[in-house]
C-alpha cells in the first residue's frame, strides 16, 4: 500500500537531486550542474552570445564540473590552499576591478541571487586550480641554456620568419 500525496502537493516542487557523474571520492549533482548551466547561459546571454543547444552546453559544463572536481582533489593531495587572507585580497581587487568597494560588490551579487558565500568558495576554487595548472606545468617544463642560446641566435638572424603562437586551452 501507499499513501497519494494530496492534490497540489507538486506545485513549486524543486526536482529530486541525484547524482550525474562520480569522480573518485566526490560526486556532481543534478542540482549543481544545473546551477552552474543557470548561471553560465545568463553570463553568455549578458555577453550577446549566441547559446549553443542545451544538451552541448550541458555535456561541456558537466565536463568542466569534473575537470575542476579532479583538480581540487588533486590540490588537497598536494596540500595547496588558498587561506582567507590571500581569498579576501583576491575579491578585493575583483570589486576593484568592477569599480566597486568589497561591500557593494557584495551587495550586487546578492541582488543578483548570488549568495556572497558561494561566490567566496568558487573563487577559493578557481585561485586553487590556477595555482596547481601552475605548479604542474612550471614542475615538468625544462628549458636550457642550450635552447636559450639558440633561440636567441635563431631570433637575431636578419630575414628570419618568426612566427607568432597563441596557445589556449579551453576546457
Amino acid at each position: 500500500a501507499f499513501a497519494q500525496a494530496p492534490a497540489g502537493t507538486y506545485r513549486g516542487s524543486r526536482p529530486v537531486d541525484r547524482i550525474v557523474a562520480v569522480v573518485n571520492d566526490d560526486v556532481v549533482t543534478y542540482v549543481e550542474l544545473n546551477n552552474r548551466l543557470d548561471m553560465a547561459v545568463s553570463q553568455l546571454r549578458r555577453q550577446g552570445t549566441r547559446l549553443p543547444p542545451r544538451d552541448v552546453l550541458e555535456r561541456q559544463m558537466l565536463e568542466r564540473l569534473v575537470m575542476d572536481k579532479i583538480q581540487i582533489q588533486r590540490a588537497k593531495e598536494i596540500g595547496l590552499r588558498v587561506d582567507d587572507a590571500q581569498l579576501e585580497q583576491a575579491l578585493q581587487r575583483i570589486a576593484a576591478g568592477n569599480k566597486m568597494s568589497l561591500a557593494q560588490f557584495r551587495e550586487t551579487l546578492q541582488k543578483d541571487g548570488v549568495p556572497f558565500a558561494k561566490f567566496r568558495e568558487e573563487i577559493r576554487q578557481e585561485i586553487t586550480i590556477s595555482r596547481l595548472r601552475e605548479r604542474e606545468v612550471d614542475n615538468r617544463i625544462v628549458i636550457s641554456e642550450g635552447e636559450i642560446d639558440n633561440y636567441l641566435e635563431s631570433a637575431g638572424q636578419p630575414g628570419q620568419n618568426t612566427e607568432t603562437v597563441q596557445l589556449a586551452h579551453i576546457i
